[in-house]
């Protein structure tokens, strides 16, 4: 029915396929990853950093592969773009809001600027830090300010003092 040599072609190409579509088929061996970690830090060259790209994606690395090329591409920004990352870099670093900072560093780890990323998680723990601290403070003078009362919902009502209560004015429609 079916030629055997056609058979043959169908198969090996099934095989080499199945084999070239795997995820990750090669082996990130401690040598290539030397090399792969070295142009990530020390290469600023994008044309270079496009060269290993190629060469990762041939031996099968594609994870390493695609972040070369967004270090290249990383690398390969205009002056005016630099300089734009600088000054949101510069804010987020002044800023207090930490979900934006956090934002922000994600967005330069995706962009490969891994550095820039860990000093914006740095400045985000000190702040965490500072927050707490603040809190223990406010709640240590809290407790100092205020005098020890064995019972003070009972001697609050001795005392003919009540509670006080939020003067928020009634926002409801009649009609409702």
């Amino acid at each position: 029915m079916f030629d055997p040599l056609t058979l043959l072609l169908v198969g090996g190409g099934a095989l080499a396929w199945k084999e070239l579509s795997k995820k990750d088929f090669g082996i990130l061996t401690p040598s290539r990853d030397e090399r792969y970690r070295n142009a990530m830090e020390h290469c600023h060259q994008p044309e270079l950093l496009l060269q290993e790209a190629k060469l990762f994606a041939e031996h099968g690395l594609k994870a390493q592969a695609a972040m070369l090329k967004r270090r290249a591409e990383w690398r390969a920004r205009p002056q005016a773009v630099q300089e734009a990352h600088e000054a949101i870099f510069q804010k987020a670093l002044n800023s207090k809001n930490i979900p934006a900072i956090l934002a922000t560093a994600e967005g330069f780890e995706g962009w490969t600027a891994t550095k820039k990323a860990s000093v914006l998680r740095e400045h985000v723990a000190k702040l965490q830090e500072e927050a707490i601290q603040e809190a223990a403070l406010s709640t240590q003078e809290e407790e100092t300010s205020t005098p020890a009362v064995s019972n003070g919902a009972s001697s609050a009502a001795a005392n003919g003092t009540s509670i006080p209560q939020n003067n928020v004015a009634d926002t409801r429609n009649a009609d409702t």
